[in-house]
């Protein structure tokens, strides 16, 4: 299962950046220690737009807080999920139907939000 999930994360990497960039394990934090997690980080993702972080991959499930446009977070997988509208920056050019990402962030002064983001609205940084 867990080859699964990166070979999935390194399809992302590929698709969304369409420069072949595949995700590395060793990612080092873009804004602060506080916003990404390494020892999970798959790859480092930015928000394209503010989205609402979800606790499974469909739009209609709870929403955990909201992802604040430009923030720079960890993604620490990529899976298929439930159907997402796309709008604004988060228009899908790379035909990616029901991709989600799995993200880790941390508020300034909260606790660390783990959830899932529609993938077309998150942009792959490329490597350090």
């Amino acid at each position: 299962m867990k080859k699964l999930l990166l070979a999935g994360a390194a399809a992302a990497a590929i698709t969304v950046t369409g420069l072949g960039v595949s995700p590395s394990a060793s990612a080092a934090p873009a804004s602060s220690p506080s916003d990404v997690t390494i020892a999970s980080c798959l790859y480092k993702v930015k928000a394209k737009e503010a989205i609402k972080i979800r606790t499974s991959k469909k739009k209609s499930a709870t929403a955990l807080g909201v992802l604040p446009k430009g923030k720079t977070v960890c993604s620490d997988k990529w899976e298929t999920g439930g159907k997402y509208n796309y709008h604004d920056g988060c228009n899908n050019k790379h035909d990616w139907k029901n991709a989600w990402d799995h993200i880790s962030y941390k508020p300034k002064g909260h606790r660390t939000i783990k959830g899932w983001v529609p993938s077309t609205c998150l942009k792959v940084l490329p490597k350090a």
